[in-house]
């Protein structure tokens, strides 16, 4: 495989940062949840670890640090949504919400694509409690938070106009996470579009670009500058 040469622009957007108040703890925790990822998929037999051990610290991250959320009541008006726009990377979302007292147990993970199980191959909405929205075509994830963003500023516009800005429960956000193969989905260049046209300051969307494909570098099929178009 080449060896491929970042931009600057690609650079300053890999670079490793952590929050300044990052413990040792939060990296044992990160630590385990790529554990708990690969020891899932080996249990099963079958699956994607790769991605949700990569996404372990951005997952982490959010769910712990940044998404406001209530574990104990999933359908507050005011939460943040998560969208996993690359479901079969459900361990990202799972974990976390095993971690984040969502009511996943170890059990569930032990579970991962089972027959009836609370943890399927792919995340599905109103079948695990804290999964936002069903996800599996690369690209539909990422059209359907756009959707979210622009319903979340259509009810504030009309069941709470006056409120200062951030101070009204439909002033959430909606975060993201997209694969590279979800930006090669025709659906996604539609969608992002629309977002940018509607100025959806609302949509928060975090691309992974690990450049792996299941054939080889994502180079072979999708050569377009992302961060130029976006």
């Amino acid at each position: 495989m080449p060896i491929v040469t970042l931009s600057p622009e690609l650079q300053a957007l890999t670079e490793r940062r952590y929050p300044n108040d990052w413990t040792e703890t939060d990296t044992r925790a990160v630590d385990t949840v790529r554990v708990l990822a690969a020891d899932a998929v080996q249990n099963v037999g079958s699956g994607h670890p790769g991605t949700a051990m990569s996404l372990a610290p951005l997952a982490y991250t959010l769910y712990q640090r940044v998404l406001d959320h209530d574990p104990t009541d999933t359908d507050w008006v005011g939460r943040d949504r998560f969208v996993l726009s690359c479901g079969h990377s459900s361990l990202t979302q799972y974990i976390q919400l095993y971690l984040g007292g969502f009511g996943l147990e170890m059990e569930d993970l032990k579970a991962l694509r089972s027959w009836d199980s609370l943890t399927p191959g792919h995340p599905e909405v109103h079948h695990t409690r804290g999964v936002e929205m069903t996800t599996g075509p690369l690209g539909q994830g990422l059209s359907s938070a756009v959707g979210m963003a622009m319903a979340a500023r259509r009810e504030r516009g009309l069941f709470d106009p006056e409120a200062p800005a951030g101070e009204s429960p439909f002033d959430h956000h909606i975060y993201v996470i997209a694969s590279d193969g979800d930006l090669q989905e025709g659906v996604t260049a539609e969608a992002s579009s629309l977002a940018g046209t509607q100025q959806l300051g609302n949509l928060i969307v975090f691309w992974d670009d690990n450049r792996i494909s299941i054939e080889d570098d994502t180079q072979i099929a999708f050569t377009e500058d992302v961060v130029a178009r976006y």
